[in-house]
Parts: structure tokens; sequence; C-alpha cells
């Protein structure tokens, strides 16, 4: 199931120049050449970036593919993580 909102709010309250659409929707980060798995879900969505939200707090590797549903496979950059939370830029 995937739900979807956007959500307007001005650059000095989200520190985003574009418009963020709030989602919930299952992904996975991949990383260790393929070789290591985590799920979880995309909770923000801009086309620079995304917030994921994890089961549990974990160490992420600062580069790793992001597999969203029903999406093609990305490549993204660690921004920031704060317990279950992470921020990610998509890479070129």
């Amino acid at each position: 199931m995937t739900m979807t909102m956007t959500v307007q709010q001005g650059a000095s309250a989200n520190r985003r120049d574009q418009m963020r659409r709030m989602v919930i929707k299952g992904a996975k980060i991949i990383f260790n050449n393929r070789k290591s798995v985590l799920d979880c879900r995309v909770r923000d969505l801009t086309a620079d970036g995304a917030r994921l939200d994890l089961s549990t707090q974990q160490l992420l590797p600062h580069e790793f593919e992001l597999q969203v549903a029903g999406d093609p496979t990305r490549r993204c950059g660690l921004r920031w993580a704060r317990g279950t939370q992470a921020g990610v830029r998509f890479l070129g």
C-alpha cells in the first residue's frame, strides 16, 4: 500500500527549495556489493533525496543503493542519521 500527500512548507521551515512529498513506501537499502540488505520505509521524498525510517537503529554506509517499491534502484549518499531515521540525497 502506498500513501502520498503533498506538503508545501517554506524553505525556512524544512530547509528545502523543493516541494516535499510525504509518502509511506516500502524500500530496501542495498550495500556491501549487493550482499547486504536492510528493509526500510520512505517517509518524505523530493527530486534530490528522501527521509528513510528503519525499524531499528542501524549504522549505514556513506553510499548505498535504494530500491523503493515500484521505482528503479537509485544510488544514494547518507546526509544524516538520527535514531531510526536517515536522510539521503540521490547521487547522479
